[in-house]
């Protein structure tokens, strides 16, 4: 392990990784990946250069020990900070040596001199507390005595602190032992004395084993060579594990059970090749269920499992490779294995005696099943020959009897005993059945021709709950009423509740009236209900290593599945889901199982499993039960971001407590799953579910340690994350992170049902609007229509009426009163003029009701035309002075119509009181708009109204409703009408 970096030390978290200093620097360690320091910082100096010492308080905190320096790195948070200590006196600020002790955090810095710093725990960011100083000489170590003193050790000196702190030397060239224990518990004692076992006269030193009774010389009871190590390593480093002591010696780890006994301990040597000329050093592994031995001066890290493996494989005398097929135990109590080398047996007193051929005669070359009797004897399946009866060492063949010719040259895959005590044989031609007191046999149906069951190779029998056989053939699976003849068919050209993924059956297990585990060649382990069809199918994406089943056993109770395949061993729990790999790293002699290859010995309560590389055992109640606890951790977060287009790698420290947001465009985000065990990191499976999204069952991850989260739909998630160890043992943790998904705003819900919101009070706003517009211009029509009506009866009753009365006088008095000839004219003329004058105001009428705008250039033709009509029958002269870049605007109805009655009334007015004989009309723009002047040369006028009149208050009137002015000017011969109107 790590053999990329050079090991100075190593220390375990509470979390679950090792932190590791290195000649290359520092390094978290997760079990599969090795991540520098620098990449886990979020705040604080990158670190630099060598790192010499480490240790992780239980808060977490990672104290290191670097060649500048003291550093403090919190996991949690992602800060580094550097200790600071008082300026250097020495030639180098190396942090030698680090310990936890008593809620404080001592080491030692410098060389010539070497300084001891004390730093409460209670108070981190407190500067260290100086607490001695030697002038010479470098502090390597620093270790408790049993009385809870330090020591503090360099390369030639020794001395002891004590809690007054005063410190004393030691003798010149002490070294000392120590002992750790798997709690973290320490001592350390001087080594003027051997280091004594707890039971017995037993004592150890660093180089022999010691039998010391009272009253008797010391008596040495083994010897090895002591690993030559410096001032920093103990001479005796002794870590406790499960009541054993080991030790580093050279070139090897030796082992010391302290349990108490009868006789003598006896010493266990285990090769550990570690480079002499270096420290060594012996550690606890991260989960503290083994050990981890390295040498400073050599990359790689040892790590040492003293425990047993779960499964042991059985040697063979000679050593061939056994490919198995039946296993089973004789009358005489020996194991018995059936294989293509021939048969083997293994002595009865001992299960882990070797393998050694069959001594004697035997009836064919490879034995392929057999079955054990209640009285010991052996019924035997041999391959390409026929059924024998072993009893005691006399075989004695099953005779075929029936018309048709003895299929015996075709193997025997499986036999059963069912509850009736009738003994079934299936092979490949069909399924027989047993006449053991008669020793014959004959084919079940023999005399019906087209029984399906004769055109099938049966693989496994199995008897059900009610008597029925299931039947395992490469046609399928067939469920066998032997009473009735009544034959059902599982496959996959079946009706629903009897199809089968696959017609190649392996295997057959009854497990329960409704319950039938079904093992296939190519699709994996199926859970038939005989009524519902399929209920369940594990295959490769279901987490089992292969889709080729071998065999499925169920010893008692039952409530665990073992099942072989092509790719090891499968433990499997159906109530809980939990499933257990084993291979050959968990001891299993090969991967590659045989089909009906496997036997539990009730008796011994043991599990035999063969395959093509030969015979492995192991007892199930052992392996079930767990050797700790182990961790589940979370080491890195691998995410796309699509602002900008990048993907970034974020390692953790176990945990993602801020939780996961997926921004709008991410495409993915992969979590990184670890285990702290040590056994096999690499084999840890996990499951996981996403509460708030559908149903949220739990899934198994198929492959790996990284789940990837995609395409998750807007919201708020859980994601619940359960671990186990390849044998099964589930995590002391699981871990939850929440999880956000968000969208683009446009796409999220609440904005649509705004905009909607928005657009329908838009929409009615606007409809609204348009409805108060059309009335108001309903009611300024009206007004409009009402204003012209009032202004038409106005105009035909002020000038048109009056008219019309004249002349409806004048006729009448023409028809009442007798006149001369001369009044007759008279009133005869006058009428005509009223009746002229009614049809020139009639005509001004219709003209002021066109709806047409005209330009200023046809008001002033109308305006000459009214002036020779009125002025020169008058008496009267008119002359119009117009500018010739007068410009020629279009006038609105009624700015043209006010305008018009106007210029009239000021020449009614004229004619009727000026007694004038020149009337001037001149027209002008100027900056408020039009300007008209109406000039006479008559008697004047003062300006103001006379008793009675309405002409001058009528031409104001009509003037302020175009939004323009009338002023009254005297002149020194005359009098000046100015009307001012605007044209915009």
């Amino acid at each position: 392990m790590l053999s990329t970096v050079g090991i100075r030390a190593v220390s375990s978290d509470p979390v679950g990784f090792a932190w590791v200093a290195t000649r290359q620097g520092m390094f978290r360690y997760d079990g599969r990946q090795l991540v520098s320091l620098n990449q886990l910082v979020r705040q604080g100096p990158p670190l630099r250069g060598e790192a010499y010492r480490v240790v992780a308080d239980s808060s977490g905190t990672v104290w290191i020990g670097m060649h500048d320096g003291l550093y403090a790195f919190v996991p949690a948070t992602g800060e580094l900070r550097q200790v600071p200590l008082p300026p250097l006196i020495g030639r180098h600020s190396h942090i030698n040596a680090l310990l936890l002790h008593r809620g404080a955090l001592w080491f030692g810095r410098g060389i010539d001199p070497c300084q001891l710093f004390q730093l409460a725990l209670r108070r981190p960011r407190q500067p260290p507390r100086l607490v001695w100083q030697y002038p010479q000489g470098l502090i390597m170590a620093i270790e408790p005595d049993k009385v809870g003193q330090l020591l503090l050790f360099s390369f030639e000196r020794s001395w002891r602190l004590t809690p007054s702190g005063r410190v004393y030397p030691l003798a010149d060239h002490s070294h000392r032992y120590r002992v750790q224990q798997a709690n973290q518990a320490r001592r350390t004692q001087l080594a003027d004395q051997p280091l004594r076992l707890p039971h017995g006269p037993y004592s150890l030193t660093d180089s022999t084993l010691l039998e010391q009774r009272p009253g008797q010389r010391p008596r040495v009871l083994a010897r090895w060579a002591r690993h030559r190590s410096s001032a920093a390593v103990p001479h005796l480093d002794v870590l406790e594990l499960d009541s054993t002591w080991y030790w580093l010696g050279q070139g090897e780890l030796l082992a010391l059970s302290i349990r108490r006994q009868q006789q003598p301990p006896g010493l266990i040597h285990h090769p550990a090749p570690l480079a002499p000329e270096w420290n060594a050093w012996l550690s606890f592994n991260r989960a503290r269920t083994g050990l981890w031995a390295f040498a400073e001066g050599m990359p790689g890290l040892l790590q040492l499992r003293p425990r047993p493996v779960p499964i042991q494989a059985l040697p063979v005398a000679g050593g061939p490779r056994l490919s198995t097929r039946t296993i089973n135990r004789l009358p005489d109590g020996r194991l018995v294995v059936g294989s293509y080398a021939g048969t083997f047996t293994q002595a009865a007193d001992s299960p882990l005696a070797m393998l050694r051929r069959w001594q004697g005669p035997e009836p064919g070359p490879v034995w392929f099943c057999s079955l054990r009797l209640p009285d010991a004897r052996l019924v035997i399946g041999l391959e390409n020959y026929g059924i024998v009866l072993l009893t005691g060492r006399q075989f004695t063949e099953i005779t075929w009897v029936g018309p048709h010719p003895d299929p015996s040259g075709k193997s025997t895959f499986c036999l059963l005993r069912d509850r009736a005590r009738r003994v079934w044989a299936g092979g490949q031609q069909g399924l027989f059945q047993l006449d053991l007191a008669r020793r014959t046999r004959r084919r079940y149906r023999e005399g019906d021709p087209t029984w399906p069951l004769h055109r099938c190779e049966i693989e496994a029998l199995s008897e059900g709950a009610h008597g029925e056989l299931w039947l395992a053939t490469n046609q399928g699976l067939y469920c066998l009423q032997p009473a009735t003849g009544r034959l059902r068919h599982y496959g996959p050209d079946e009706p629903p509740s009897y199809r089968l993924p696959t017609s190649l059956v392996r295997t057959v297990l009854v497990a329960h009236p409704d319950s039938i585990w079904v093992g296939t060649l190519d699709a994996g382990l199926l859970l038939l209900h005989p009524r519902r069809g399929v209920q369940r199918q594990l295959t490769l994406g279901q987490g089992l290593p292969s889709e080729a089943v071998a065999f499925v056993l169920a010893p008692r109770p039952g409530r665990v599945l073992w099942v072989g395949t092509h790719n090891g061993l499968v433990r499997y729990e159906p109530r809980t889901g939990r499933r257990s790999d084993l291979t050959t790293t968990e001891g299993l002699a090969t991967n590659e199982l045989n089909r009906q290859s496997a036997w539990y010995d009730a008796a011994q309560q043991r599990l035999y499993i063969g395959g093509v590389g030969g015979l492995s055992f192991l007892a199930p109640s052992i392996l079930a039960k767990a050797g700790h606890a182990p961790r589940l951790l979370l080491t890195s977060l691998t995410q796309h971001h699509a602002q900008p287009d990048t993907i970034r790698t974020e390692y953790l420290t176990g945990t993602l407590p801020q939780g996961l947001t997926l921004a709008p465009g991410d495409a993915f985000a992969d979590l990184t799953l670890g285990v702290s065990d040590e056994v096999g990191p690499e084999l840890g499976r996990f499951t996981y579910r996403l509460l708030g999204a559908g149903s949220a069952l739990w899934q198994e991850l198929d492959a790996g340690n990284r789940l990837r989260l995609q395409g998750l739909e807007p919201g708020d998630y859980t994601l619940e994350i359960r671990g186990e160890t390849g044998l099964g043992t589930s995590t002391c943790n699981g871990l939850r992170v929440p999880v956000r998904a968000r969208t683009y705003w446009w796409r999220r819900p609440g904005v649509w049902v705004t905009l909607t919101g928005l657009l329908v009070v838009v929409a009615a706003g606007v409809v609204y609007l348009w409805q108060q517009r059309r009335a108001r211009q309903r009611e300024q029509a009206w007004r409009a229509e009402q204003a012209l009506r009032q202004r038409l009866a106005a105009d035909l009753h002020d000038d048109v009426g009056n008219l019309l009365t004249q002349i409806s006088l004048h006729s009448s008095l023409l028809r009442e009163t007798p006149h001369s000839p001369a009044q007759t004219a008279a009133r005869l003329d006058a009428l005509a003029a009223a009746s002229r004058q009614a049809a020139q105001q009639m005509s001004d009428v219709v003209w002021g009701l066109e709806v047409a705008d005209l330009r200023l250039r046809q008001l002033l033709d109308r305006m000459r035309d009214h002036a020779q009509e009125v002025l020169p029958p008058a008496g009267l002269d008119v002359r119009f002075q117009v500018p010739a870049d007068l410009p020629d605007p279009e006038l609105a109805a009624d700015l043209r119509h006010h305008l018009y009655l106007i210029y009239k009334e000021a020449l009614h007015n004229v004619v009727k009181h000026a007694r004038a004989t020149t009337v001037t009309v001149q027209l002008a723009a100027t900056t408020a708009g039009l300007a008209l002047t109406v000039t006479d040369d008559g008697r004047g006028h003062d300006g103001h109204c006379r008793p009675g009149g309405h002409g001058l208050p009528n031409m104001q009137a009509r003037a302020r409703a175009v939004g323009g002015t009338v002023c009254y000017t005297p002149q020194p011969a005359g009098f000046a009408v100015v009307i001012t109107v605007p044209l915009g």
